[in-house]
């Protein structure tokens, strides 16, 4: 009886750590193995954005998931090509435009969601006051300023707001990492607006 309780046990502890290898393969490949994928949509996304020969002003409405800007985060040694919408479908795109936000340079709060994995908002945490975030457009490059750095539920939606007269990005992904409970949010400044030849 005592050694068929053993095999039993012995048995359990084998599927126990089984279970938790392929847990931790499926995490790690959450993490890191979508990073190819990404690439090839973030690359496919610069092509029609190089391509497009859309005008300078923004459009009443865009596509979901259809390219609406570029955002370069220095301090990361990041860029993306920003789409539209912040639905799944988009989000494994790229970070997403909260669609009820304004648009870059606009008054109001230019608001962008993306996933916290490696090829995205990862480390986001890392950005200082003062930092620089670039978005581009057609018609103009936009500098943001970071502000602040904080830390809310996830019902919090008030941090997409913007008073009259503000020009702000506001950046928002899961926190902390390998969760998604609570929201990390970073708030900028529009500081500098460099027009482009149209």
């Amino acid at each position: 009886m005592r050694l068929l309780a053993a095999r039993a046990a012995g048995a359990f502890g084998e599927l126990v750590l089984t279970c938790g290898i392929v847990l931790t393969f499926f995490a790690v490949y959450g993490l890191y193995g979508t990073d190819g994928e990404i690439e090839e949509q973030q690359a496919r996304l610069s092509t029609v954005w190089a391509t497009t020969t859309a005008p300078a002003a923004v459009p009443a409405s865009r596509e979901e998931a259809e390219p609406v800007s570029r955002m370069s985060i220095p301090r990361l040694k990041k860029s993306w090509v920003v789409v539209e919408g912040v639905s799944q479908k988009a989000l494994r795109r790229g970070p997403g435009h909260y669609p009820e936000t304004a648009h870059p340079g606009q008054e109001g709060n230019f608001a962008v969601a993306a996933h916290r994995i490696p090829a995205f908002f990862w480390d986001l945490d890392r950005l200082r006051e003062g930092d620089p975030i670039v978005v581009r457009t057609r018609g103009a490059s936009y500098v943001y300023r970071v502000t602040e750095q904080l830390v809310v539920t996830p019902d919090a939606v008030d941090v997409l707001a913007a008073d009259p007269g503000e020009r702000l990005l506001t950046l928002t992904t899961c926190h902390p990492k390998m969760a998604n409970h609570q929201r990390l949010v970073v708030h900028a400044e529009l500081a500098e607006t460099v027009r482009k030849d149209v």
